[in-house]
């Protein structure tokens, strides 16, 4: 299992707040990960597409984290390295960030690394619904490999920190011709259906790239 942060942090409209977060990306980084808290792996980008919608020139910023367990997500964000760094950034953003902590069956760095991931957020309204788009999302991943083998990477789980029960799935799509044709119409947008019947689902398209960090405190 692993631990999953998602964070879309809103950012302010004008293209001064856009270009101060691009310059200062890596000091704001630095902040937050030196030293280490329990970060393995750091992916940050933008959203391309929302359902459906090209939304690139929106500037919707994305980042995935994976901690090396919940509790280190849980305790650094009442630190005062966690309070420094939001001070710092913060003043770029409409408001504080929401992060959204999973555990998810595997890592998403093999997802994340290929550069450009789908994510795919289910709102659901009870544990039934949780166990049953579960379920999907194992059949989705027995599907995929089956399909494409080492040509795609899936990696799903349950929220760990949110008011609302939400289910994820993070599609790496290795080759993107897979990925086209997988989007016009064969066996994964029957599995998309079974998801939407079950409550609310976002799904978006985002392009990434990978974050260098210090290697974790005591590791």
């Amino acid at each position: 299992m692993a631990a999953v942060e998602l964070i879309f942090p809103d950012l302010k409209p004008d293209q001064a707040s856009l270009n101060e977060l691009e310059q200062d990306w890596p000091m704001f980084m630095k902040k937050l990960t030196s030293p280490n808290p329990g970060v393995l792996c750091g992916f940050h980008g933008w959203v391309l597409t929302e359902n459906g919608r090209n939304v690139r020139d929106e500037n919707k910023k994305v980042v995935v984290f994976e901690w090396d367990k919940v509790e280190s997500f849980t305790s650094f964000i009442t630190t005062s390295q966690f309070a420094e760094f939001a001070a710092s950034i913060g003043h770029l953003f409409t408001g504080p960030p929401r992060p959204q902590l999973f555990r998810t069956d595997t890592s998403p760095k093999d997802a994340a690394s290929v550069g450009k991931m789908e994510i795919l957020r289910l709102t659901v309204q009870n544990s039934e619904a949780t166990a049953l788009a579960l379920q999907i999302w194992e059949d989705i991943s027995v599907y995929l490999k089956t399909c494409y083998q080492e040509g795609v990477t899936v990696s799903y789980g349950k929220s760990q920190n949110l008011a609302d029960e939400i289910v994820v799935g993070l599609i790496g799509w290795h080759a993107l011709e897979n990925q086209s044709i997988e989007t016009s119409g064969t066996g994964l947008e029957g599995f998309i259906e079974k998801l939407k019947s079950l409550g609310e689902l976002s799904c978006m398209g985002v392009g990434l790239e990978d974050m260098k960090l210090p290697p974790v405190q005591g590791l």
